[in-house]
């Protein structure tokens, strides 16, 4: 188990870079929260991931007030959740219920395509990252542009189908986005990868162990070229 104060200072300055530099304690309530994620596990970059989740939709709303860390406990459940089955670790059903009640409502896909059309349309605009890689930009955007009116109405299974299609769309904008980094960063990004699924090592094949690596290497690039998640 990580080291608990450390963690939740990590936790605290993520939160307060967030809040544009209000800092907001994490104590009380707060910090028992963030010591059951570090009990249970959690990576810190999820828990970084989760509080950038919400912290989207709480400034799309109409609060402006600070964002508090434990209105992030559904987002950071429901990451760490998604991120155990694709790394291949058994669920651990007394820990990884997102709320008593059960999993968070399923978010607006229009909504969710809105808002990465948005962050991606930000990053299309940088001169300083290789032409590739904001071509797969400008084409993630075209096809999430046309998937939100393809939406419009679909329903069930039809609605399944239609979102199949951001997989496809989020490979190539990661590929390319392993391609935009430095050589010696992605390496870098490896290894930290490695540290954060060290616990998990001996209980995951080795072909389950490479397919976890190169997982949560893609999570730290798209952390660190902002790119939006298109799990919706």
């Amino acid at each position: 188990m990580p080291d608990v104060a450390d963690y939740c200072r990590q936790v605290e300055a993520h939160l307060t870079r967030i809040n544009g530099g209000h800092l907001v304690r994490v104590v009380g309530a707060g910090f028992s929260l963030v010591r059951q994620w570090a009990e249970d596990g959690v990576p810190l970059s999820i828990v970084f991931r989760g509080i950038e989740q919400k912290a989207e939709r709480h400034k799309a709303g109409a609060s402006r007030r600070p964002l508090r860390i434990e209105f992030c406990e559904a987002d950071v459940r429901e990451l760490h959740a998604a991120w155990r089955r694709a790394v291949g670790l058994t669920a651990a059903p007394d820990t990884e219920q997102v709320t008593p009640g059960g999993r968070p409502k399923r978010r607006s896909a229009p909504k969710a395509i809105d808002r990465a059309i948005e962050r991606l349309g930000r990053l299309a605009g940088r001169l300083d990252y290789p032409d590739e890689f904001r071509e797969a930009v400008s084409r993630t955007i075209a096809g999430l542009s046309t998937l939100r009116d393809d939406l419009a109405g679909a329903r069930g299974a039809a609605r399944a189908q239609l979102l199949e299609r951001l997989a496809p769309l989020e490979r190539d904008l990661l590929a390319q986005g392993r391609r935009a980094i430095a050589t010696d960063q992605l390496q870098a990004l490896t290894v930290q990868a490695e540290e954060e699924l060290a616990p998990y090592r001996t209980r995951l094949s080795p072909e389950a162990w490479l397919r976890a690596v190169s997982i949560t290497v893609d999570r730290a690039v798209r952390e660190r070229l902002a790119l939006p998640s298109l799990e919706f």
